[in-house]
């Protein structure tokens, strides 16, 4: 069982337990031993960070535990997510280390951790980690000239922004409004999505440190659908904090979540598969049948999706949250390179209000339950309510509880076909994990 590791990297509230300094000092001597062992070569890390406050403080702490372990350090500035992977593969890197709590708001930071190969870490691996860390072993020191060096590489974006424009060849029309939610991809993706010719409206992209995610981006998107109506534009795009994120809204203000911008890429899927969680919705599942691709389903969490599309034929993957990873890219979700995806598709479609929406996703009804205690869903009065409802919603419906694993909260998603009964199954669950647990902060709508 892994105690830090959540579903995303370690996160939590920063400067306390358990993200604090202590642990960015532990965390490298861990990953020196167990990937960089061999002095064949001097090892170096990559270290990226999206704009929020405490991005310096977590940046400098790494950069500075690994050099006394002897390790080389990157620094690549504020810089989205799956620029971390990709460069972390490009640059033979032993470890690539993204310092971020993705939609989280800025009080917030995480540390989540790519391999050479510019995937994520699995279960196992993290847990290994962890149990290095616990066993507090002799401080790992470097000397002398076996110290580690610290490079700046700013112009490492540029490499990451070179790969996107290369990939495609369309020339876009139309106008587009894009919320950067005041996070890494603030002063890249207006600009690209301008090259390839629209006319931008760029909302939220001035990070002060503080105002990354508030009110705004990929986990706000009515603020989206909003600004979309208001400027008349053709499309929205929303990302997250650090840009692994992407959800959009139609010509209408309608939004495209993850499964729908999920079957927009089916249209061109070459496999006969694509994957996403247990999260998705139903109607995805029967429109893929329709068109004779097959909806493959892991835990929720992009990573499971990116191991299971590294060892399948699978092309493309995606979350019901926006995570959008296509494989050819990067083994990690882009979203910005998710959204000119779907721009190329449409400049492909000779119809002038080319098709968005492939389904009607069933109804559902989500809520996230702050609680001090995650263990609260292990109660037996929530499994057997639970386990009820399972068996009240049938074949045609589903119900997932969880506990989040990047946040201290449960998440309830009912889905069925009657509204009104997925709102009186989700309200009394609710009520049996508020009676069991304490509260620790406001209860909100669901955002997987």
């Amino acid at each position: 069982m892994r105690k830090l590791f959540g579903t995303d990297g370690i996160r939590g509230v920063a400067n306390e337990y358990p993200l604090t300094i202590d642990l960015c000092k532990k965390l490298a001597e861990a990953i020196t031993l167990k990937y960089c062992e061999t002095r064949e070569k001097k090892h170096t890390v990559i270290i990226g960070k999206d704009p929020r406050l405490s991005g310096d403080m977590f940046e400098h702490a790494l950069a500075a535990a690994f050099c006394s372990c002897g390790i080389n350090v990157k620094l690549l500035g504020v810089v989205p997510t799956p620029a971390v992977s990709i460069l972390t593969h490009n640059a033979k890197a032993s470890m690539g280390i993204m310092v971020s709590a993705s939609h989280n708001l800025f009080y917030d930071n995480g540390i989540k951790l790519f391999n050479k190969f510019g995937l994520k870490l699995k279960d196992d691996e993290e847990a290994e980690l962890e149990e290095i860390m616990e066993k507090k072993l002799p401080y790992c020191k470097a000397i002398k000239s076996d110290l580690g060096q610290v490079e700046y590489t700013p112009s490492a974006l540029d490499t990451y922004c070179t790969r996107v424009r290369s990939s495609f060849g369309f020339r876009g029309m139309g106008k587009i409004v894009v919320d950067s939610a005041n996070g890494s991809f603030s002063h890249i993706a207006p600009d690209i999505l301008k090259e390839f010719g629209f006319e931008v409206i760029s909302i939220h992209d001035s990070p002060n440190g503080i105002n990354i995610n508030e009110n705004c981006g990929a986990t706000n998107p009515s603020i989206l659908s909003e600004a979309v109506l208001y400027h008349k534009a053709d499309l929205g795009i929303a990302f997250d904090g650090d840009g692994d994120r992407v959800i959009l809204a139609d010509k209408n203000g309608k939004f495209l979540d993850g499964d729908h911008i999920l079957a927009i890429l089916a249209q061109s899927c070459e496999s006969s598969e694509v994957v996403s969680t247990i999260m998705s919705n139903c109607s995805l599942e029967k429109y893929l049948s329709s068109i004779n691709v097959r909806l493959v389903r892991t835990n929720v969490g992009d990573r499971y999706i990116s191991d299971y599309m590294h060892h399948s034929d699978a092309r493309f993957g995606a979350e019901l949250s926006g995570h959008i990873i296509i494989k050819s890219h990067a083994p990690t979700g882009d979203g910005l390179f998710a959204a000119l995806k779907v721009l190329e598709y449409l400049s492909q479609t000779p119809e002038v209000h080319p098709r968005l929406h492939f389904f009607e996703s069933y109804p559902t009804v989500s809520r996230n339950l702050c609680v001090l205690d995650k263990s609260v869903i292990h109660t037996p009065l929530l499994q057997s309510t639970i386990r009820k409802f399972e068996k009240q919603l049938g074949s045609c419906g589903k119900l997932v509880v969880r506990a989040s694993g990047t946040e201290s909260v449960i998440r309830i998603l009912a889905e069925g076909q009657d509204q009104l009964e997925l709102e009186q199954i989700v309200n009394e669950l609710s009520q049996i994990i508020i009676q069991t647990s304490p509260q620790s902060c406001e209860n909100l709508p669901g955002k997987n």
